[in-house]
């Protein structure tokens, strides 16, 4: 099974993943790791590498991080340099983590890099204008009848 790993700031992480579980059930094979004030940057490289080697059991990893450019997507690029194999992806939501917890039994971490990159842009929709679509659609079919 493909481990995955969800590294930001703060308790992102930690809240993305209970959102996930509320929906998807509890999870195995699944790590989050929060950067706070006064961490140490080389501490939390290590523990991105630490649990990355705990879920990797022959299967991959899927790595998301809140955003590129940031410690926690550095941390991964560092374990990037020494592993070339590592799948991650910026700008994490849940529409992708959804995904990853249920297509990742039966994909290979390239192909499931791919449907959660695809669900995370997906996921993006302005509201309002759904919401404006939506009501528009209604008051077509209203004026049919």
């Amino acid at each position: 099974m493909i481990g995955i790993l969800i590294a930001t700031h703060g308790g992102f992480a930690d809240g993305l993943l209970s959102a996930v579980e509320l929906l998807a059930g509890k999870q195995e094979k699944v790590k989050t790791i929060g950067l706070y004030h006064g961490d140490g940057i080389d501490e939390f490289t290590e523990k991105v590498a630490k649990a990355y080697k705990e879920l990797d059991d022959g299967d991959g990893v899927m790595t998301f991080v809140d955003i590129l450019g940031g410690s926690p997507s550095n941390a991964v690029m560092k374990l990037m340099n020494e592993k070339p194999d590592v799948k991650a992806i910026a700008g994490v939501n849940m529409p992708m983590v959804i995904q990853a917890v249920f297509m990742r039994e039966g994909s290979t971490v390239e192909e499931l890099c791919d449907i959660c990159s695809g669900a995370g842009k997906e996921g993006q929709i302005l509201l309002h204008e759904k919401y404006q679509e939506m009501m528009a659609e209604i008051a077509e079919e209203e004026d049919d009848f």
